[in-house]
């Protein structure tokens, strides 16, 4: 599983960039739409409505979410109470939608940084649009300038937080420019998102190193350990006890086809079984080494 917190400028088009990550394959979570669902909450609108009074609702005693903001984006103190109040239980909820299937997720999280990155966000794409590009599409969704730069008054230098990132994406063309971009940070990701590890045995020690030095240089695996095992099987009615020695190789998944046919071109047996062992996570560090080493 690999794990992206995706960030950036208001108005630069992060849910855009989602929505075509999402096409690709990847599960994303959107944390303003979690922030929707907790403002429904009784005691998130009590402790509202406390603070600020009954003016930020609704007839039918609902959030109005431009009100809270005007509350909110004035004040500082006012804006670290909000962030308290809401942020833990946006964390949790995000966190739960961590367990399930590995692959690509993708949570889109405006406050990245300003929360701070949590601690299982493996890579952080940042996107980001001039000024002017993004005033444009923010008068679309009826955010005038003013309202923009409350929003922006407590948050972290955007030039800061892209060298806190991994990749920054420039949204500052039409969608098909866009579109591009995303489609090949995506089909890296995708492959990131699939680490693996190849086992075979081997009759002895030499075919063993044969064949993680071919699959190495083929550059099919990153890494190859060798070590001996003891093999006790089922052979033509036979219960078989024998020495034998054990190649393990890490890689993507995104090479195993022609892994598994240079194992099966080199190995002696008529039937070498080869297992394929999923990696539930890998370090992003890690991860980086197998892209440089495998050509990805």
């Amino acid at each position: 599983m690999l794990v992206i917190g995706l960030t950036g400028d208001i108005g630069a088009g992060k849910s855009t960039v989602s929505s075509l990550l999402e096409r690709m394959g990847a599960v994303v979570v959107d944390a303003d739409k979690i922030v929707r669902q907790i403002w429904t909450r009784p005691e998130i609108i009590e402790a509202a409505s406390k603070r600020w009074g009954k003016d930020i609702l609704d007839e039918n005693d609902r959030i109005l979410p431009h009100v809270v903001a005007s509350k909110a984006f004035y004040d500082e103190t006012e804006y670290k109470w909000l962030c308290e109040l809401i942020h833990p239980s946006v964390m949790v909820e995000m966190e739960k939608a961590l367990s399930g299937d590995n692959g690509l997720k993708v949570f889109e999280i405006p406050l990245l940084f300003e929360v701070g990155k949590p601690e299982w966000v493996d890579f952080v794409v940042y996107v980001t649009a001039s000024k002017e590009v993004r005033s444009k599409r923010n008068l679309i969704r009826g955010l005038d300038e003013k309202a923009i730069a409350l929003r922006e008054r407590w948050l972290l230098p955007a030039e800061e937080k892209k060298k806190m990132s991994d990749w920054v994406i420039e949204n500052d063309g039409d969608l098909q420019s866009l579109r591009e971009k995303v489609d090949a940070l995506g089909d890296l990701l995708l492959k990131l998102a699939y680490p693996i590890m190849v086992s075979v045995t081997c009759g002895g020690e030499e075919e063993a190193v044969n064949i993680a030095r071919e699959c190495i240089e083929k550059k099919l695996a990153a890494c190859a350990n060798i070590h001996p095992a003891r093999s006790i099987y089922l052979w033509q009615e036979n219960v078989e006890d024998e020495e034998e020695w054990e190649v393990s190789l890490k890689s993507l998944q995104c090479r195993l086809y022609p892994l598994r046919k240079t194992i099966l071109e080199k190995h002696s047996y008529d039937t070498p079984v080869i297992l394929v062992h999923p990696l539930k996570w890998v370090n992003p560090k890690a991860l980086l080494w197998l892209k440089g080493v495998l050509g990805i």
